[in-house]
């Protein structure tokens, strides 16, 4: 009988200069392949908004909704720290399970109104009638989009459960 020898994760400091090197490559690789992914949906959901609003919205060119796609993450940043305390009085209220949900789902979708607003006020170039209508639009979009990865992540789940 052969004698099982443990091998143990290779630790930052037992790499060779040439793997250290290959790991941080591949990080960084992994890092930005996901953040052109995560850049590529959210310019997607802008251009579905304008597209959908295109009577409330007057863009000048193009570029505008790529600005709006890079204001994206610090405007809902600046929208979750004005919603922050409506979030931790509902965690601290003694509400129950049911309620505390709904109130998260509520201030969720409060959060992503508020963040498109920011990005409607903030991105040069744009021009919105009525800004409330294309966040609402927003809003609805992120919220669908959503339900469909929770309904698709119960169908694996099943699926992976009945196999």
């Amino acid at each position: 009988m052969k004698d099982h020898q443990q091998e143990e994760e290779p630790t930052w400091a037992s790499l060779s200069p040439r793997e250290k090197v290959l790991a941080a490559f591949g990080m960084t690789g992994l890092g930005l392949g996901i953040a052109a992914v995560v850049g590529i949906v959210v310019l997607v959901g802008v251009a579905l908004v304008a597209l959908l609003s295109r009577n409330l919205i007057e863009s000048e060119g193009i570029a505008p909704l790529f600005w709006g796609a890079l204001l994206c993450l610090p405007c809902g940043l600046l929208a979750g720290i004005f919603v922050y305390p409506l979030r931790l009085a509902a965690r601290l209220l003694p509400l129950s399970a049911a309620v505390k949900r709904s109130v998260e789902m509520v201030l969720s979708a409060g959060t992503t109104f508020l963040a498109v607003l920011f990005v409607e006020s903030f991105t040069p170039g744009l021009h919105v009638r009525y800004p409330w209508l294309p966040a609402l639009l927003a809003t609805l979009v992120v919220a669908l989009a959503n339900v469909v990865i929770k309904r698709l992540e119960s169908r694996k789940q099943q699926r992976d459960g009945a196999a």
